[in-house]
């Protein structure tokens, strides 16, 4: 504030304290390691706070960020696999018999033999896991916005097609 400044009236920051600010804030959200931080970590803490707000918006369903991509993928193909669950999901096999049995326990699940190998389960959504997706549908769509809410439009366009381009992209160890 200047000394011929009305009283109460504040100062407008300048351009350059604007900049200064903005540089503040992002170096309090870098890692103590940057501006060497990899790829893969800086991922990995993005993805931590997306999951975080997905599962605070799927707890009133007393479902898990996991629980509820099974519910997605199954309501997309109409019956799954237990194999195939856990490719649609991106899940240990070991680990998707135990997601298996807790939506089951839930009654969000129903499964079945395959009629054309009977070695093989098929797994639907019940009535009520059909009733509860939809549900989750819209808290999905709130947890995408709140994960994306410090991007632009287009800068959360060029982001999707930049990850589906990684996914596609094969590579080896």
């Amino acid at each position: 504030m200047h000394a011929d400044d009305p009283p109460g009236s504040a100062a407008r920051p300048g351009p350059s304290t604007r900049k200064a600010k903005n540089e503040d804030r992002a170096r309090a959200t870098e890692p103590d390691f940057a501006p060497h931080a990899p790829v893969g970590h800086l991922l990995r803490r993005v993805y931590h706070k997306a999951r975080e707000t997905s599962a605070d918006l799927y707890r009133e369903f007393e479902v898990t960020p996991q629980q509820a991509a099974a519910l997605f993928s199954i309501r997309r193909r109409a019956s799954l696999s237990q194999a195939e669950i856990g490719e649609a999901i991106a899940m240990e096999p070991a680990n998707v018999h135990g997601l298996i049995a807790r939506l089951k326990a839930k009654k969000l699940i129903e499964a079945e033999r395959d009629p054309a190998d009977p070695r093989r389960m098929r797994i639907r959504l019940s009535k009520i896991g059909e009733d509860i997706t939809a549900a989750l549908a819209e808290a999905a769509k709130r947890s995408e916005e709140a994960t994306l809410s410090a991007l632009s439009t287009s800068e959360r366009a060029a982001l999707v097609r930049l990850l589906r381009k990684m996914l596609a992209h094969e590579t080896g160890p």
